[in-house]
């Protein structure tokens, strides 16, 4: 001992004063008196009161020392730092970090008992450890600059934008995610605190040091009582126009994840946003004054179809649908809703006392809509059609001098009208009744034909009146269990045409 104190004075160019450390000690004697009779007796007793892991620093030397903390250190980068704040909950292992120990700092502590700092200083140190004894913590060292980059990327990964707490359908229901607050993380402090911690021999828990938070919009809590699938349904498409496919991604990623309050409405529109080139949509087929053009964000109406025809099954109350110019090949006539920014809408009103929540999935060729709630709201679904009408289109041979061959100039097809009553039996005894009404003109076919500029009719389908039918399967759904991807009740392409166009004002 005496020689590390030795050693410690010629480190740090500590002279010895004789005259000046007579009258020091004469005042230490007064002051310690009480305590011990003498400081230097004090010095003594206390230092035989300082332990290592209950083991009294009179009875150590340094080489002891130093196979002790030798002995120890591997097990150190076992140990670890556990964060801890609202939403933080992880560890840091100590190798991550090259922890050891501090033997300067754990040698200082032992070896200089009352012999550093202001004389009052260490007159207050013996006295203490006269009274209390002390035991020297096994200080910890880290390589600062890891611990920092750790810290950063901490930092980084906690301040980002909020993520809503969300629901997804499993096998056997549904599971809920937490939410995740965006929180900013006093860097720092924390780092400090860290070192801190670890100086004094401890890895326990950190609180981490928060500076500001904002908050996800839906929370857990907000989720408790959605625990199945109330309705879902399955659309297809032929994947071969990728700017169509694309313009359906964004919509369905949109559209995901939307919570629906009990008694409020949802609105594809406002859910969704304008479908513009700056938020990624391309140009696709869309009808357009009877016309297949191309347009910003073609494709769109397939998720506002698939959400109409979950809706229904779900038990929703329709509160604005429209259908398209020309009904769509991938649901059954009658079955579509077309969108269109500013005016045409899709929107439903959840009737139940509970939220419902809206998940998408796509696929390679599909885009499937779930309505997820609570099994309480359960319900049984039947769709009949009352009436439908097909309505001819005409045929025109338009003579035309500038062509040498007969050539199709516009596409016709059959209009339509078709009324279908849905009936939905609540599993409270409560049902209700509503009707889907949808009319399509008819699009005349015009062929261009060799000679002087004429026009005549020469062909008028004749397949007016009344022909009722079922607009599409009634088979029976089991809301608890979730299938594989549906099949669509008609796959037959997009269009009348079949060019995956939409209708005239949706996208």
């Amino acid at each position: 001992m005496k020689e590390y104190r030795r050693r410690y004075r010629e480190k740090h160019g500590i002279k010895e004063h004789p005259n000046r450390l007579k009258k020091i000690a004469a005042v230490i004697i007064g002051i310690c008196i009480a305590a011990s009779g003498s400081f230097f007796a004090a010095q003594s007793k206390a230092a035989s009161m300082v332990t290592l892991e209950g083991k009294p620093v009179t009875e150590m030397t340094e080489e002891d020392v130093r196979e002790f903390l030798d002995k120890r250190e591997g097990d150190l980068q076992k140990q670890s730092v556990h964060f801890t704040a609202d939403d933080v909950d992880e560890t840091l292992p100590l190798g991550k970090v090259d922890a050891h120990f501090d033997r300067q700092r754990i040698n200082d502590a032992l070896f200089l008992v009352g012999r550093t700092g202001s004389p009052v200083r260490r007159v207050a140190d013996v006295i203490s450890i006269l009274r209390f004894g002390r035991d020297v913590p096994l200080s910890i060292a880290v390589d600062e600059e890891k611990l920092a980059s750790y810290i950063g990327d901490m930092h980084d990964r906690y301040d980002q934008e909020p993520r809503n707490a969300h629901a997804r359908p499993d096998g056997s229901g549904v599971t809920i995610q937490k939410e995740r607050d965006q929180i900013t993380i006093d860097s720092e402090a924390l780092q400090s605190a860290v070192l801190d911690e670890l100086g004094d021999g401890r890895t326990d828990t950190v609180e981490v040091p928060v500076t500001a938070r904002k908050e996800a919009q839906i929370k857990e809590k907000d989720l408790k009582s959605i625990d199945t699938v109330l309705s879902y349904y399955t659309t297809h498409f032929d994947g071969k126009n990728d700017n169509r496919d694309d313009n359906i991604r964004i919509a369905q990623k949109a559209l995901n994840d939307t919570l629906v309050p009990a008694g409020k409405d949802c609105s594809f529109n406002k859910t969704v946003g304008k479908r513009t080139r700056e938020k990624g949509y391309k140009d696709a087929p869309v009808y357009f004054d009877n016309k297949v053009v191309l347009d910003a964000g073609g494709g769109v109406c397939q998720v506002s179809t698939t959400l109409f025809n979950a809706a229904l099954r779900a038990g929703m109350i329709i509160a604005s649908r429209s259908p398209h110019y020309a009904p769509a090949g991938y649901v059954p006539v009658g079955m579509d809703a077309t969108v269109a920014d500013d005016s045409l809408d899709f929107a439903f009103t959840n009737p139940f006392t509970r939220p419902v929540y809206i998940y998408t999935e796509m696929g390679d060729a599909s885009v499937t809509v779930y309505i997820l709630g609570n099994h309480a709201d359960t319900c049984n679904v039947t769709f009949n059609t009352v009436s439908q009408k097909t309505l001819p289109h005409r045929v025109v041979r338009r003579h035309d001098d500038k062509v040498t061959e007969d050539k199709r100039d516009q596409e016709g097809y059959d209009g339509h009208d078709i009324t279908i009553r849905r009936t939905v039996n609540y599993t409270d005894g409560d049902h209700y009744t509503d009707t889907i009404v949808s009319h399509y003109d008819p699009n005349t076919e015009i062929i261009l034909t060799p000679g002087d500029s004429s026009e005549e009719v020469v062909q008028t389908t004749n397949l007016d009146g009344e022909q009722p039918q079922d607009a599409m399967i009634n088979a029976p759904h089991d809301p608890t269990k979730i299938p594989e991807p549906a099949v669509s009740e008609t796959d037959s392409g997009d269009g009348a045409d079949g060019s995956d166009s939409e209708a005239a004002d949706d996208e």
